[in-house]
């Protein structure tokens, strides 16, 4: 007859478990540390500090009801907010920091070079045409959808003249950005 096996062969070592469903949060700023209460919710400490917690409110209602009937909102407390850090003031691209560098390759670009050399073959070929752009396999040989190609085509678009390291395409040069700055440059001349 065959032996029984004993229940516990070939498992592992029973672990310590007592934080597979809470890890405290680990808080590497001093100030966010000290103001921090583990006996409150996350989103009451972060109402003391004057932050707000539901940032998409204006979007989503719910988010906006239950903001408002929170009880403890820092509107409510008084409590002023507290300085963090400074946010410095971003350079003259919107959004878009430029990194101090020695070569062009260290700083950062809003679209990279080989995206501009890409979309710049399919708009040479297809003008603002993004469907017949998306089924045209020897262009798009990265088979991008529509909607990728008008995003990587809109950034393009508003790319800074010297940001732009391609030649630009006669059938999109007038919905450039810095073509038209130089096309309003003329007329006022």
């Amino acid at each position: 007859t065959k032996k029984r096996r004993s229940a516990r062969t070939g498992r592992s070592k029973l672990k310590n478990r007592n934080y597979q469903f809470f890890k405290p949060p680990q808080i590497n700023d001093d100030t966010v540390r000290a103001n921090w209460n583990p006996r409150k919710s996350p989103a009451q400490n972060m109402a003391n500090m004057g932050l707000q917690t539901a940032v998409n409110s204006s979007i989503d209602t719910r988010a906006a009801i239950a903001l408002a009937n929170h009880p403890n909102s820092a509107k409510a407390n008084g409590n002023k907010a507290i300085e963090l850090f400074d946010i410095p003031e971003s350079d003259k691209m919107n959004n878009i920091t430029m990194l101090p560098g020695k070569t062009f390759a260290q700083r950062k670009l809003p679209v990279s070079i080989e995206d501009q050399k890409y979309i710049r073959k399919c708009l040479a070929k297809h003008g603002d045409d993004y469907h017949s752009m998306m089924r045209d396999i020897k262009t798009n040989d990265m088979q991008h959808t529509e909607s990728k190609l008008r995003k990587m085509a809109a950034r393009f678009y508003l790319l800074a003249e010297d940001h732009v390291k391609v030649e630009i395409p006669e059938k999109v040069r007038h919905l450039m950005a810095c073509c038209r700055e130089e096309k309003e440059e003329k007329e006022e001349k």
